[in-house]
């Protein structure tokens, strides 16, 4: 994949998840693929894939179960993708909640869960050939309104944190995706 194509689709599927956020009022955690097609149809040369991997609310329960969804499925997983596609990106999104501590605030960090001050957030990493980066954005939900589907969802204002959004931002139980990808 050429580095324009993958920041055209990298550029799509941001888009993509923050008006999936907008108008659903949630974002389910996923694991997105962004690869090349080792063996294309006619109709597929030169375009590039979007593979994406919901990830199930039991593995998400807690450190354990996470642990066993990053180290005993996701390889399997992997190994599996890889017959068909050429990776050249993994990317991470979720809602998460962000502690926040005032620089006068004095905190044990090993003993980070103890921080009050929280922020409703999706975060999406992105790793690569190309580079890593991050976006987070804080969700401020502000009423209720029917979707295009017909249901009932929270309105969402999202809000970029350009501080946070950094390459240095990366990091956790669900970074080094790419790197097992291609290993």
């Amino acid at each position: 994949m050429t580095k324009e194509k993958y920041l055209t689709l990298q550029e799509d599927y941001i888009e993509h998840i923050l008006e999936y956020v907008k108008d659903s009022g949630s974002l389910f955690p996923h694991i997105s693929v962004f690869a090349d097609i080792v063996t294309p149809k006619e109709d597929e040369k030169d375009k590039p894939a979007l593979i994406h991997i919901p990830i199930d609310d039991k593995f998400m329960e807690n450190e354990e179960t996470k642990e066993k969804f990053v180290n005993d499925i996701l390889p399997d997983v992997f190994k599996s993708l890889k017959k068909k596609f050429i990776p050249a990106g993994v990317a991470w999104a979720s809602e998460a909640w962000m502690r926040t501590a005032g620089a006068d605030f004095d905190i044990d960090k090993d003993d980070w869960k103890s921080i009050k001050a929280k922020k409703e957030i999706i975060i999406i990493t992105i790793e690569s050939d190309f580079g890593d980066t991050c976006f987070m954005y804080e969700i401020k939900r502000t009423g209720s309104q029917v979707n295009s589907d017909g249901e009932l969802v929270n309105i969402v204002d999202l809000v970029k944190l350009d501080e946070l959004s950094t390459p240095d931002s990366i990091g956790g139980r669900f970074s080094g995706l790419f790197k097992k990808f291609k290993d």
